[in-house]
């Protein structure tokens, strides 16, 4: 857990609040950066110019995380209260209930497979996990979402899905250039104004900031690189 989580983030706390009030004093939790200030910038080449914070933006109680970090923690939590955690096994397939109208559960994937899918002598079947509830959190995209959507037609009646590129870079600055607990968002440069997107600068905890920049997938421009675009000065 949290090997394949990649994002800085900043949280709100009221659902951890919720499910573990005692978690603030447990050894080894990832929330140490309160959010201290929240701002919204318009970047042009040379200048950066103060714009309306948006008010749900807000961040006032909120932190700043390493969220794979998060997540691991998570994890350690979860496996103490007794929930089976399985590392190394993909969701390969949905199980139906028998009326084909529902969702029983999960299979994973076989193990041991060569390159033309033949078992090898360490081959192990997938196995059937089936619940009262299956959720499926895999992110924009995931593989048994898809099979969910094209199986109910959940985007029948919907507006088509809209999906960014995001890069990030964590980055260990100069101490004073270090702001703890602050947190900017930008609009603008390095990309035009017919690209949408925006970045963010997150000063986390131990010297760290976060650095990265979101564009959407519909850039019209086909030498675009979002990691170049990261780059630029």
């Amino acid at each position: 857990p949290g090997s394949h989580t990649l994002s800085g983030a900043v949280i709100e706390p009221r659902a951890l609040d919720e499910l573990l009030p005692d978690w603030k004093s447990r050894d080894g939790h990832p929330l140490t950066q309160p959010a201290t200030s929240s701002s919204m910038r318009w970047y042009t080449k040379n200048f950066s110019v103060p714009i309306p914070h948006p008010p749900q933006m807000n961040n006032n109680g909120n932190y700043i995380v390493s969220l794979s970090q998060f997540t691991a923690w998570l994890g350690t939590i979860a496996e103490e209260l007794g929930v089976e955690i399985y590392p190394g096994f993909a969701g390969a397939s949905l199980v139906y209930t028998d009326d084909g109208h529902g969702i029983a559960g999960v299979c994973t994937n076989d193990v041991g497979l060569d390159k033309k899918g033949r078992p090898k002598d360490n081959f192990e079947p997938g196995m059937e996990f089936r619940a009262k509830v299956t959720l499926l959190a895999e992110g924009a995209r995931g593989s048994l979402s898809k099979q969910a959507i094209r199986r109910f037609q959940l985007q029948k009646d919907s507006d088509p899905q809209t999906y960014g590129f995001g890069v990030k870079e964590v980055w260990r600055v100069d101490p004073s250039q270090y702001r703890p607990g602050e947190v900017v968002h930008t609009i603008g440069w390095p990309l035009d104004l017919s690209t949408y997107g925006g970045g963010w600068v997150y000063h986390m905890a131990d010297g760290l900031v976060s650095l990265g920049l979101v564009i959407g997938l519909d850039y019209a421009n086909p030498y675009l690189s979002p990691y170049k675009e990261l780059q630029v000065k």
